[in-house]
């Protein structure tokens, strides 16, 4: 028999973020964010900003990306990173910029009460990853982020879809424990194709010059001849990508009317199929949108 799982902590909130908040969950954010930068050939940023002044970052984490904005854009007048939990002391190289601050809470219901998040105040609205964690998304492209915007802000949005690739084929597609999230996902309103939505959602808000960047993601290193930049976040994504799944599985399958044994085979399926294999990713959307004038 397997040893128990360790015990996770998780958001003490009512959202439906279903990733743990631990030092294990930062660390592997923070490589996750290395990660990322190398694969986007160190382009964070992919939005043409020109001199923003107010700039947020949407579920900041580790605030990783809160920092990186912060040291590109040192002239900034303010740049927020606002997460669920409170934002951990990291130690990075050089100092601090001083132009950032974090906010702790539900930017859904903040940017309707703190003035710090008032609306039409931010050039720039960042978010990575919100997949295991928001809900409505047309509603929170279309209320939360869009007013957020000043007249000509840009919004970008680093998300995926729970769909994996081999070889440039689908392989996913009768994994039965990812059958079983995405209908555990739909009932609580979240969507596991946010990464290829995300263009739709913005136009739906209104927003205008909408467009999406494509990266794929290894599992394992057998990219790294044809594209070097992949050999860290297929390293990162190879070792703790399996163990986080055994985390979103249960709290994803939660209602399905599973017994304890369905999910723990649900979870043994996950961790098989999610194993480091040549030629399996999945795909990292980039997607950019402006207010208009």
């Amino acid at each position: 028999m397997a040893p128990p799982a360790p015990q996770r902590s998780f958001h003490t909130t009512d959202t439906e973020y279903n990733l743990p908040n631990d030092s294990p969950e930062h660390a592997r954010l923070e490589e996750q964010a290395a990660g990322y930068a190398e694969l986007m050939h160190n382009r964070v940023i992919h939005a043409p900003l020109s001199h923003p002044q107010r700039l947020l970052d949407i579920g900041c984490g580790t605030g990783a990306v809160t920092h990186h904005l912060g040291t590109t854009y040192p002239a900034a007048d303010r740049i927020y990173g606002i997460d669920l939990s409170p934002v951990p002391n990291i130690n990075r190289p050089g100092e601090s910029p001083g132009n950032i601050s974090f906010i702790q809470g539900d930017v859904r219901k903040l940017s309707k009460t703190d003035q710090r998040l008032a609306p039409g105040s931010f050039d720039y609205v960042f978010s990575r990853l919100l997949i295991c964690g928001m809900t409505d998304w047309a509603g929170y492209m279309r209320d939360t982020v869009a007013p957020l915007l000043k007249p000509g802000g840009w919004v970008e949005v680093q998300d995926l879809d729970y769909v994996w690739y081999k070889h440039g084929h689908v392989c996913s597609g009768e994994w039965k424990w990812l059958r079983a999230i995405n209908e555990g996902a739909k009932r609580k309103g979240m969507d596991l194709s946010c990464g290829s939505n995300a263009a739709k959602y913005m136009r739906e808000a209104g927003l205008v010059d909408v467009s999406v960047k494509r990266y794929g993601a290894p599992f394992g290193t057998w990219a790294v001849k044809q594209r070097p930049e992949s050999e860290r976040i297929g390293a990162a994504q190879a070792e703790g990508i399996g163990p986080l799944y055994e985390v979103i599985v249960p709290r994803l399958a939660q209602g399905l009317g599973l017994s304890e044994s369905e999910v723990q085979g649900l979870v043994g399926e996950s961790s098989e199929c999610l194993r480091a294999e040549d030629g399996k990713e999945w795909v990292v959307h980039v997607t950019v949108g402006r207010r208009p004038f």
